[in-house]
């Protein structure tokens, strides 16, 4: 179809783009847009009532499919409106029904019955069964979004027969689809699948991959519902090679989410989580406005299911806004019942009691009783297990009660339904008996007006044989003369049609006697008069272009008068909508008078339009290609100066800025370790000092024989304390210098070691924290074992933990939660404690040497730092600093992915 619409023109190729977005909106939704715009400024040109209100209607129909509601409901207004002024009721019934669609899903269910009844009624007065089918389904649709199950079905009933006698097979499958769909919601599971299987023998039979493809999905989604999980899984399958195969991106990305859904059922987590992620990735390609959004819901519970809580959590919370004000919101429920199991697995049992009663009100908003059902009956057992018998009583019996009322009306259902088969097909039989004794009537009264003709026919045959035997032999011979004259005109008229539709020319015949002229394969956009013009030219001036009239009018004059053979001229002609089109108008006198005076001029008018144009446009660019080339070369080096001259720039600009980095940085360090050897090696200065001042007056009094018994126990008690102070000061500064060498990566050897994780992670933080009072949460897989240097990575907890004591709780009660999970990107831990958090001015400095807020306390500030050498330097890792949404701080850290044991 693609080739049909890039070879056709004019209203031919609006006529071929129309069929293509009737056939392909739904499954190639883009495609149907991108030509269906196309054809819109086509119709400016190529004005067609007929086929604008088709084309807007279809064109409606692809934006509905690709979630543009608002678009796709201004085509269908004005499709309406364009089809109402053509008095046009076919294109009005179209219009009206993709005007329903629209209401129902936007809810407008009042409105959306409305049009449905008019498009009904229209349809039926102008016999048009194949929309008047259509329509009902609509209606059924309608009825069913409304409960209205027996009106439902009734609907369906009626447009299932009208299509069966259309003989549209892929109407006939279509219904019996949406009739297994109904029956589903009304609890009769023993006729969906006849129906289900009946959809799916009709698109065999019309070999139809796209709606094949829809049908084993849905197929593989009922066989789920009825724990057929190994048919359900290649339904799926089946469908979804269709789907790849038709390129239909959304409805793959559907099937991988039945299938995850399917795979977690039977136990295979990995399956489950491979489906999930193809739709997750296949999803990010797509820009569309309603891709399906139940992914995050899937991911979710199949982490539940794995014990991946963290990961499960997060998945839940990223699907809540995604049906939120969606036509599915109704799901909100199953990540409510979703949340609920997810807190009792971590034996949170009230959150997990008010997850459940956030989806029971969710449940009853939207009607769903069988959900209501299950979840009374588990937050009942719940509510036992927690010894609230009173609580537990009262889901119980409202469990009971919807059940009983649940089973009573699945049973009226399943009543109503043989009721309103049996009146559809008793209709049917009284509709043929009907038409049979209609026919037996018929029949009667022909016969007897046979009998009352027979006589009299009798008497004239006679005098008509004999008439008809006396005319023949004079009028044979003429007839067959006639008819031999009559067969070549009309050939060479089939012939003359189909040369003229070839060229795309018109051809006219003007009687100057009459002043009528005839035309052939008039072009319909021009507003060149037919019929009756007169004798002369004025008739068609208000048409031609006025500095082109006249010299059309001196070539005309010049022709008729005998100068000239023939005449050709180029002019401009008013189309229908105001604009000018180029034509070459060639013609010659055909019939003159004795005295030489035309009385017939014949010809041709071509559409040059195009031609002009490109003579227009290669006259312009011959005009100013060598200015243009001209001004692009200046343009191009000056572009080129400037950028040579920024690149110089930013060559300097960046030299002086990693210079003066690496002074700056060379500068904290030396301050630094300055100003944290600076105080021992005082102390032990200012020690010697008084050391010496004391030796110096001791031996004085020695020498001059001054010296008592307290001068001596007095210079020994000051002797210990300094030398003691000496001693403390440079102990003091060697473990400070042992710290800054520690500190380097250079000095650090590593060893690798394998190890299981969360008992890892679990010995180093508990290890650090005894004592302190605090707790201790990690989330963590019990499988995750790792190859690293753990030396390395225990330090990093140890240090990190010391954080939290020193500057987080201040020695207060807390705690510290640590969350592993693996993904595409590594081992992603994260260490975060509901400290009292970080001042927003320290933020930036925490990964600095020598930098800490608590310097007066004795802390030297290499505590981050080190961390951060040793993540990024030895272990090969991240380390990043995150606000938290509440208090506290927390730390992610990255680990590469090859360190994870299989």
């Amino acid at each position: 179809m693609h080739n049909a619409i890039e070879r056709s023109e004019g209203t031919a190729k609006v006529a071929a783009i129309i069929e293509f977005v009737k056939v392909h909106y739904h499954f190639d939704t883009e495609a149907s847009i991108k030509h269906g715009e196309a054809g819109l400024k086509l119709l400016d040109r190529f004005a067609n009532e007929t086929q604008a209100s088709k084309l807007h209607s279809y064109l409606a129909k692809a934006y509905f499919a690709f979630g543009d509601l608002s678009r796709a409901n201004e085509l269908a207004k004005t499709a309406l409106a364009i089809a109402q002024q053509s008095n046009n009721a076919e294109g009005q019934v179209l219009a009206l029904l993709i005007n329903a669609d629209i209401e129902s899903r936007r809810n407008n269910l009042e409105s959306a019955n409305l049009l449905t009844e008019s498009a009904i009624s229209l349809a039926t007065s102008i016999g048009h069964e194949s929309h008047l089918a259509t329509a009902y389904r609509i209606s059924g649709n309608l009825n069913s979004k409304i409960k209205d199950y027996q009106a439902a079905l009734a609907d369906y009933l009626y447009s299932l027969d009208l299509f069966q006698k259309l003989n549209k097979l892929s109407g006939v499958a279509s219904l019996h689809q949406r009739l297994a769909s109904l029956y589903r919601k009304m609890g009769l599971y023993e006729k969906v699948l006849l129906h289900k299987n009946q959809a799916i023998d009709n698109a065999l039979a019309l070999n139809d991959e796209r709606n094949l493809a829809i049908y084993y999905s849905n197929m593989g989604t009922y066989l789920e519902e009825v724990s057929d999980y190994e048919r359900s899984i290649e339904m799926h399958n089946k469908s979804l090679h269709l789907k790849e195969k038709l390129g239909y991106e959304l409805g793959v990305i559907h099937t991988y989410n039945r299938l995850g859904s399917v795979y977690r059922l039977v136990g295979d987590y990995r399956k489950a989580e491979e489906s999930l992620l193809n739709a997750l990735a296949l999803k990010k390609t797509l820009d569309r406005p309603d891709p399906n959004v139940s992914t995050f819901l899937d991911l979710g519970r199949l982490y539940i299911k794995t014990g991946q809580l963290a990961l499960a959590e997060d998945y839940l919370l990223k699907s809540i806004p995604l049906y939120q004000g969606s036509r599915w919101e109704d799901r909100i429920a199953e990540i409510h019942h979703a949340f609920a199991k997810l807190h009792l697995q971590r034996n949170h049992a009230k959150q997990a009691i008010q997850s459940y009663l956030l989806a029971i009100d969710v449940a009853k908003a939207h009607e769903r009783d069988a959900w209501l059902i299950e979840y009374y009956a588990e937050l009942s057992s719940i509510f036992e297990e927690q010894g609230e018998i009173g609580q537990a009583l009262e889901y119980l019996k409202a469990h009971n009660e919807l059940k009983s009322k649940w089973d009573t009306i699945n049973n009226q259902y399943q009543i109503r339904a043989l009721s309103i088969e049996f009146d559809v097909a008793e209709q049917k039989r009284e509709i043929a008996n009907l038409t049979q004794q209609n026919q037996i009537k018929d029949l009667e009264l022909k016969q007897q007006a046979t009998r009352q003709l027979f006589i009299f026919i009798s008497l004239l045959l006679v005098f008509s044989i004999l008439s008809f035997a006396y005319f023949w032999r004079s009028k044979n011979k003429q007839l067959k003369v006639k008819q031999t004259a009559l067969k070549l005109v009309s050939d060479a008229k089939e012939r003359l049609a189909f040369a003229l539709w070839g060229s795309g020319d018109e051809l006219w015949d003007w009687d100057l006697q009459s002043g009528v002229i005839t035309r052939d394969n008039q072009a319909r956009d021009l507003r060149l008069p037919n019929e009756y013009i007169g004798t002369d030219l004025e008739k068609i001036k208000s048409v031609v272009h006025p500095d082109d009239f006249a010299h059309l009018q001196e070539c005309f004059s010049l022709h008729l008068q005998g100068e000239i053979d023939f005449y050709e001229v180029s002019y401009r002609v008013m189309t229908q909508t105001g604009d000018w089109l180029w034509v070459l108008d060639r013609g010659k006198v055909t019939a003159r008078d004795e005295d030489g005076a035309a009385l017939r001029v014949s010809g041709t008018i071509k559409d040059i339009s195009q031609i002009k144009a490109s003579e227009l446009a290669l006259a312009e660019l011959n005009a100013t290609l060598e200015q243009r080339v001209e001004e692009r070369t200046i343009s191009l080096q000056q572009s080129r100066d400037e950028l040579a001259s920024t690149l110089d720039e930013l060559t300097t600009t960046q030299s002086s800025l990693l210079e003066a980095q690496k002074m700056a940085s060379l500068g904290r360090l030396v301050t630094g370790v300055s100003h944290e050897l600076n105080t021992p090696l005082g102390n032990s200065v200012t020690a010697s000092s008084v050391l010496q001042e004391e030796l110096a007056v001791f031996k004085e009094k020695l020498e001059a024989s001054k010296l008592t018994l307290s001068d001596t126990k007095s210079f020994i008690e000051v002797s210990l304390s300094g030398t003691q102070l000496i001693e403390s000061n440079i102990g003091r500064a060697a473990q400070l210098v042992k710290r800054f060498k520690h500190a380097s990566v250079h000095e650090y050897v590593s060893s690798a070691t394998t190890v299981q994780l969360k008992e890892f992670i679990h010995a180093m933080v508990t290890h650090n924290v005894k004592g302190a009072g605090l707790s201790v949460d990690i989330d963590c897989h019990e499988e995750i074992h790792v190859n690293c240097d753990t030396q390395a990575l225990g330090e990093v907890f140890e240090d990190l933990c010391k954080n939290s004591l020193q500057h987080g709780f201040k020695n207060k009660s807390g705690t510290i939660h640590i969350g592993v999970h693996a993904d595409d990107d590594g081992l992603q831990l994260a260490f975060s404690d509901d400290g009292v958090g970080m001042d927003s001015e320290a933020r930036p400095h925490i990964f600095e040497p020598f930098f800490t807020t608590s310097r007066s306390e004795g802390n030297v500030g290499l505590g981050l730092y080190m961390i951060f050498n040793l993540m990024n330097f030895v272990l090969d890792g991240q380390i990043n600093y995150r606000d938290s949404p509440e208090q506290g701080v927390t730390f992610d850290i990255t680990l590469p992915l090859s360190i994870i044991q299989r």
